[in-house]
């Protein structure tokens, strides 16, 4: 991997749903200092203003419509302002989905941006997402894989993963192992 530029270290998270990309970025707050800014809050923020019903396939459709009315970039551009109002140096972005998303971040940080996708086999994703008990969990394992179909074709989840610079395996799920593939990680922006 290649050194990267100190002024700021931004990191994307990609995943589908219950990979760990929130558990992780939350290690990055917690242990590192990072901010962060997460494209799936901002969606939420955006779904509680008008009241409606937090499900997986609620925040797809608005995200589709949000970026058909303002553009593709849309949500990224929001969580982009967030970023530069907080004065921050250190971000981690949980909810980098599109090819597109991750672009957006390599033209506004450069060397400064990586993207990381990490893997976690379905049914380990599975259990973490039903005990997380979110509005927006599935009812069954059939609607699981129902919804983890409906995220890999909507936001063409493949060519994320072929265009982020680490995978990251988050399948023994231990905070041991994942801070130590985290510290290898970050030694790249010293």
């Amino acid at each position: 991997m290649a050194e990267r530029r100190r002024d700021y270290v931004v990191i994307g998270l990609s995943s589908l749903p219950g990979g760990g990309k929130d558990y992780i970025a939350d290690l990055l707050v917690k242990d590192y200092g990072f901010y962060k800014v997460s494209p799936g809050d901002t969606v939420r923020e955006i779904l509680k203003k008008f009241g409606s019903n937090i499900t997986r396939e609620v925040q797809q459709q608005i995200q589709d419509r949000l970026r058909k009315k303002y553009g593709d970039d849309y949500i990224m551009e929001l969580c982009y302002k967030k970023i530069t109002k907080s004065n921050k140096r250190k971000i981690v972005i949980p909810g980098i989905r599109r090819p597109g998303d991750v672009t957006f971040y390599r033209e506004k940080f450069g060397d400064s941006f990586l993207n990381i996708f990490v893997y976690a086999s379905q049914k380990l994703r599975y259990r973490r997402l039903m005990s997380r008990r979110r509005e927006d969990s599935p009812s069954s394992y059939a609607e699981f894989l129902r919804q983890d179909k409906r995220e890999m074709e909507i936001f063409n989840l493949d060519k994320t993963k072929r265009t982020s610079d680490v995978i990251l395996s988050n399948n023994d799920n231990t905070h041991r192992k994942l801070r130590a593939d985290l510290e290898d990680i970050l030694k790249c922006f010293d």
